[in-house]
């Protein structure tokens, strides 16, 4: 039993916890935004932190 465990663990490739971190901030507001749950203004202000 902790033979199978410990081969689990090992298996798992390493993924930087800043890529996942990254990764599911995006599709977390991807999910809000998709759903209508981000206020319009916040979409706003997004837009032009990303433009400069």
């Amino acid at each position: 039993m902790l033979e199978s465990a410990r081969k689990l663990i090992v298996a798992l490739p390493r993924i930087p916890a800043h890529l996942l971190l990254s990764v599911g901030t995006v599709v977390s507001f991807t999910w809000l935004l998709l759903s209508d749950q981000i206020h319009p203004i916040l979409v706003y202000v997004l837009q032009v932190y990303l433009t400069f």
